[in-house]
């Protein structure tokens, strides 16, 4: 069963998903943690996938549309740690529309970071 770690930032909303994304129940489970997370007045919405071996293509969907919804509202996702496979999948799309994916926490933040002043 995935467990959904959450964490508000002063710039972003964490995610830490514990479990692999593999049935309809850790799907609904993710759906809602990516759900609250978009409703939160965050530039950026980071997921840290550190401790999945694996992304289900049902998952991959899911953060794919969950991109697409911030970026329609001039926010971000950002996918830290991906998995290999999950990563190759996402780099085979067009460039708008993957998810940002950056290697650690960190990185993010500091994207995150440079976004927020490239707009001011």
């Amino acid at each position: 069963m995935l467990d959904v770690q959450r964490e508000e930032l002063p710039q972003a909303y964490l995610l830490i998903p514990s479990c692999a994304a593999t049935s309809t129940t850790d799907n609904v489970v993710l759906a809602r943690a990516l759900h609250r997370a978009s409703r939160a007045d965050k530039p950026a919405v980071v997921i840290d996938l550190s401790l999945l071996d694996m992304l289900s293509n049902d998952a991959i969907d899911l953060l794919l549309a969950y991109s697409f919804v911030l970026r329609a509202q001039s926010r971000q996702l950002i996918l830290c740690h991906t998995p290999q496979a999950s990563r190759h999948r996402f780099q085979c799309l067009d460039p708008d529309s993957q998810p940002l994916l950056v290697a650690s926490v960190l990185d993010a933040m500091q994207e995150i970071e440079f976004e927020s002043s490239r707009k001011s």
